[in-house]
C-alpha cells in the first residue's frame, strides 16, 4: 500500500512526460497535481500523431541503452497496471549504406552495448522485408527490441494510472507564471494562485515561457507526418513490417507500420522542419513542395506504397542546440525540476524520464541520469 506523503508537488503539463512523472510521483507516495493547458491527451504537442518509435540500438549513443531497457521494462508494466496495449513490438530497421553516419552509430552502438543485431544485405532485405526499396549498396540493421507506440493511448494509459494512484489532473487550466517564495513555490493561473513543495515543468514545446531558457537554447520545431496507402496493407502492419528509420539521398525519414487499416506514415527527415515563432501559431497546412518532396521518396523507396499522401498532420516539439534532453533542478531554484527539450527523443524513454525526475525530486539527484542530459550545461553563470 502507498504511504503518503506530505510534500504537494505540481506537475506542469500533461503529455507523456508529464503524465509519467505524474505516476512514478504518485506511485511513492507525493501529492500530485498536473496541471495542462488543454485535455490530456491532445494533438497540439509532442505526444501525437497516431504512432511513435521505441527502439534499443541507439543511433544517439550507447549511454542511452540501460535508461532505454528500464523504460521497456516499465512500459510493459504499465501495461500489465491498466490491461491495454499501447507498444507493439514489431522490431526496427536503421535503412542506409553502412558508411552512413547514422547506420554506422546504430552498428557501433550495438556492438560497444553488446546488442543483439543483425546486418542484413540488399538480397536478405528483399527476401525478408520486401516493403523496402534498398540499392544495391544497403543495408537494414534490425534490432528485435524495438516497436510501434500508440502514443496518444500511451498518455491516457499513464494519466488513468497516475489517478488510480492518487494524482489529481487540472485540465484547460494553463500555467501562466512560477514564483518561487521562501516557503512553497506558487503557480499561476486563470483561476488563481497555487502553492506547492516542488514543481515539475513538462511543457514540451512551450519549455521557454516558463523557465530561463529561450530559442536560443530550445527551439520550438514543427513537424510533419504524411500517411500513404499500402497495396497490401497486412504486409504493412507490425505484424510483419519493423519501425524504420530511412537514410538515403533522395530522402530521409521514420517509417511506421499501418495502425489505421490503411497505410503507413512517412515522417520526413530530408527538409528542414519549420521554426515556430510561438508554438500557439501550430500551422495545419502543410506546403506543397513539403508534400511533393516525400511523395517522391516514398515512390523511390517504399514499393509497396501508392505514393499518394491521403493524410497530413503536425505537431511540435522543442528541440535543444545539442539535440539532448534536460533533466534536472532549474538554475532559478532547485525546487522547480525540469523534463524538457526532449528533441523528438523522449516519448520512449519517458517512463524513465517520470522515475529520474521523481529521484530529483526526493533527493536532488538520480543514480539513472545521464550526464548528457545535465539541466545546468545551458547556465551561462557557471561557463
Amino acid at each position: 500500500m502507498i504511504t503518503a506523503n506530505a510534500e504537494k508537488i505540481a506537475v506542469i503539463g500533461a503529455g507523456i512526460i508529464g503524465t509519467m512523472t505524474a505516476w512514478q510521483l504518485a506511485k511513492r507516495g507525493y501529492d500530485v497535481t498536473v496541471f495542462d493547458q488543454w485535455n490530456s491527451p491532445n494533438d497540439r504537442g509532442a505526444s501525437a500523431g497516431e504512432s511513435r518509435i521505441f527502439r534499443t540500438i541507439y543511433k544517439e549513443g550507447p549511454e542511452y541503452v540501460p535508461i532505454l531497457r528500464k523504460s521497456h521494462d516499465m512500459w510493459q508494466e504499465l501495461q500489465s497496471n491498466q490491461d491495454t496495449s499501447v507498444l507493439d513490438m514489431c522490431g526496427g530497421l536503421m535503412i542506409g549504406r553502412p558508411d552512413v553516419e547514422d547506420v554506422s552509430a546504430v552498428i557501433t552502438c550495438a556492438q560497444e552495448a553488446n546488442l543483439d543485431h543483425e546486418v542484413l544485405s540488399q538480397p536478405e532485405m528483399a527476401k525478408r522485408y520486401p516493403q523496402f526499396g534498398l540499392d544495391n549498396d544497403e543495408v537494414g540493421v534490425f534490432d528485435p527490441v524495438a516497436g510501434v507506440f500508440r502514443p496518444e493511448a500511451a498518455v491516457l494509459a499513464a494519466r488513468k494510472e497516475a489517478e488510480r494512484l492518487g494524482a489529481t489532473f487540472k485540465t484547460y487550466s494553463r500555467v501562466l507564471n512560477i514564483r518561487p517564495l521562501s516557503r512553497s513555490v506558487m503557480i499561476d493561473t486563470a483561476e488563481g494562485a497555487h502553492a506547492f513543495d516542488k514543481i515539475v515543468v513538462s511543457t514540451g514545446p512551450w519549455v521557454n515561457e516558463l523557465t530561463e531558457f529561450d530559442s536560443n537554447i530550445v527551439e520550438a520545431l514543427r513537424l510533419v507526418a504524411m500517411w500513404f496507402p499500402a497495396r497490401d496493407v497486412p504486409l504493412h502492419t507490425p505484424k510483419h513490417m519493423p519501425i524504420s528509420i530511412r537514410r538515403h539521398p533522395q530522402g530521409g525519414f521514420s517509417c511506421f507500420p499501418a495502425l489505421d487499416g490503411l497505410g503507413i506514415k512517412i515522417l520526413p527527415h530530408h527538409l528542414a522542419w519549420k521554426t515556430l515563432d510561438s508554438v500557439d501559431d501550430l500551422p495545419r497546412f502543410v506546403e506543397d513542395e513539403v508534400v511533393q518532396s516525400t511523395e517522391h521518396a516514398v515512390a523511390r523507396l517504399m514499393p509497396g506504397l501508392d505514393p499518394i499522401s491521403y493524410r497530413v498532420s503536425t505537431w511540435t516539439e522543442g528541440f535543444t542546440t545539442d539535440g539532448a534532453p534536460i533533466v534536472g533542478p532549474s538554475s532559478a531554484d532547485s525546487r522547480i525540476v525540469l523534463a524538457v527539450g526532449m528533441s523528438g527523443q523522449g516519448f520512449k524513454f519517458s517512463p524513465m524520464m517520470g522515475s529520474i525526475v521523481s529521484d530529483i525530486v526526493e533527493t536532488g539527484g538520480s543514480p539513472d541520469a545521464i550526464a548528457i542530459m545535465n539541466s545546468q550545461r545551458f547556465d551561462r553563470s557557471s561557463s
